[in-house]
């Protein structure tokens, strides 16, 4: 997903789905695990239960055909970000949740 889609999904969320104790997610409470080109893994927590939600997002054709026409600027993968992904990798202890819980 670019963007776009994730924006509009993020605004979806936060203005028509509820958490299970019946209150509304803010923005700053959804976070993106990750992404593919027409799929998304997002994460809800909520401040006011303490509950994590996780959710997966697909497009549907109606959307992807919209982003079609939108011109999308790719950035060139380098050789430095691929040490540095392998670096990461290297020194990676498989703690995910403290890579998504920390500070940016």
């Amino acid at each position: 997903m670019n963007i776009y889609d994730l924006s509009t999904v993020i605004d979806n969320i936060h203005k028509k789905c509820k958490c299970a104790c019946n209150k509304k997610y803010n923005v700053k409470d959804i976070h993106i695990i990750a992404t593919t080109s027409n799929e998304a893994l997002i994460e809800m927590h909520c401040k006011n239960c303490d509950i994590i939600t996780i959710i997966t997002v697909m497009l549907n054709a109606e959307m992807e055909i919209k982003n079609q026409n939108i011109q999308r600027n790719h950035k060139q993968i380098t050789k430095n970000d691929i040490l540095d992904v392998k670096n990461f990798l290297n020194n990676f202890d498989g703690d995910f949740k403290k890579i998504f819980t920390k500070e940016i």
